[in-house]
């Protein structure tokens, strides 16, 4: 059996679901993402959910309602956050930049809309539907 190609951030390994080599483009065959290097945590300051701390991890994290589709769950009966990745929190070397999906609710950054991508630092405030968050880096 082959050990898993690792991610150019080498810190997650994708297996596919035929066992064989994984395309990095080709996310329908990817079956899991295993997640070794925790960047930081989210904590929900305010809205549904309040209180709750999620943690992230190196390379790209999607946000999203489901928990099934993205790696941080806001699955705490705020319905205006998108049950796809609504947004998406990359960090590498403790260094993160969030990027809105473009759905229908905004994103905020410190109370101004996110517009594309921007650099995101420990204590800004994250505003996904009525849930706000803020970023802690590890």
């Amino acid at each position: 059996m082959s050990k898993p190609p690792k991610s150019k951030d080498g810190a997650t390994e994708l297996i596919p679901k035929d066992g064989g080599a994984a395309k990095p483009a080709d996310m329908d065959n990817m079956m899991t993402t295993i997640r070794t290097r925790v960047a930081g945590r989210l904590v929900i300051t305010d809205g549904p959910g309040r209180g709750q701390s999620l943690m992230f991890y190196e390379g790209s994290n999607s946000i999203g309602r489901d928990a099934t589709r993205n790696v941080v769950a806001l699955d705490f009966g705020d319905a205006s956050v998108h049950r796809d990745p609504h947004a998406y929190l990359t960090c590498q070397n403790q260094s993160c930049t969030l990027a809105s999906s473009g759905k229908a609710n905004p994103v905020s950054i410190n109370g101004r809309t996110l517009d594309g991508s921007q650099p995101v630092s420990p204590g800004d405030t994250i505003q996904i539907g009525k849930t706000t968050l803020t970023l802690f880096v590890d």
